[in-house]
């Protein structure tokens, strides 16, 4: 009788651990938007949220991540200058007139600077291609690079067929917790790309203001204090992507957010605004 009773207490001893457990944990907070995919990370690499993170998606113009990572790479072992010239190619220049482009002209010349600059601020693809070919030659040479440094990374999930990230036959592919560990990686080993996607705009040779994608660095639409990148992306297949990266709470954090659904036809807002809401709900209110 006695054991029995030792038996039953055991029972629902463990039964009340488990129960005030459950109820310790913090709830999941109700977001206006959803998303495919989703995770917070701060820089020591400790993920403070995450859904469906370990499932491979098109990831869009993130894809760029890995185009920056590896052009910094070739900047720091002296393979590129940021002052190497580039004569516009055929391929770069033959982008789909939906795609965003800096829009080069046959007869000028542009530097990595510039080229890096439109890659990075206003995603533009035919910037991307010509950096790719500056590194490797041709596009398809780039992307075996791309999935190289991915293997390297470890990053088991990931898959480029190409460097900009746009819509093919195939199409660039990544979890949530690959694309940020892309961003902690060029973060971490080249953190002189914040110098970069700092920027608001800039200004072509041809004296054209263009717009950063990013609508939530300070003096944008959609500021956020102390957001300071990282990369947008949006394909009709991808849909709306967004890394970002910021000091909140005197730590650098990263989110990523693929496949937000779009506000009616409004495919910009809501990637920011469930930026915005995750960062608050586990990172500044946690």
């Amino acid at each position: 009788m006695k054991k029995r009773v030792l038996i039953l207490l055991a029972v629902l001893g463990a039964a009340l651990f488990f129960m005030n457990d459950k109820t310790s944990k913090k709830e999941a907070v109700p977001l206006s938007y959803d998303a495919k995919a989703a995770i917070v990370m701060n820089e020591a690499g400790k993920v403070l949220y995450e859904k469906n993170s370990k499932q491979a998606l098109p990831i869009a113009s993130m894809s760029k991540l890995m185009t920056q990572y590896i052009i910094l790479e070739a900047l720091a072992n002296n393979d590129l200058s940021w002052d190497d010239k580039y004569e516009p190619s055929a391929v770069a220049m033959n982008q789909d007139r939906h795609a965003v482009k800096l829009g080069m002209d046959t007869n000028s010349t542009y530097t990595v600077r510039e080229l890096f600059i439109a890659m990075t601020v206003i995603s533009a693809n035919d910037a991307t291609i010509a950096l790719a070919e500056m590194v490797s030659g041709s596009e398809e040479a780039f992307v075996v690079e791309m999935n190289k440094r991915a293997k390297q990374l470890g990053l088991k999930n990931t898959h480029f067929v190409n460097a900009t990230g746009l819509d093919a036959d195939e199409t660039n592919q990544a979890t949530a917790r690959d694309v940020a560990a892309i961003a902690r990686t060029v973060l971490n080993e080249h953190p002189e790309i914040l110098e970069f996607t700092r920027m608001t705009d800039f200004t072509t040779d041809e004296g054209v203001k263009r717009w950063s994608t990013n609508l939530m660095l300070p003096g944008m639409p959609e500021a956020m204090p102390g957001l300071d990148g990282l990369k947008t992306g949006y394909t009709e297949i991808a849909e709306s992507c967004f890394a970002s990266t910021g000091i909140f709470n005197g730590e650098r954090i990263i989110t990523v957010v693929i496949g937000v659904e779009a506000d009616g036809k409004d495919t910009t807002t809501p990637r920011f605004d469930l930026t915005r809401e995750l960062i608050d709900s586990y990172v500044l209110n946690k």
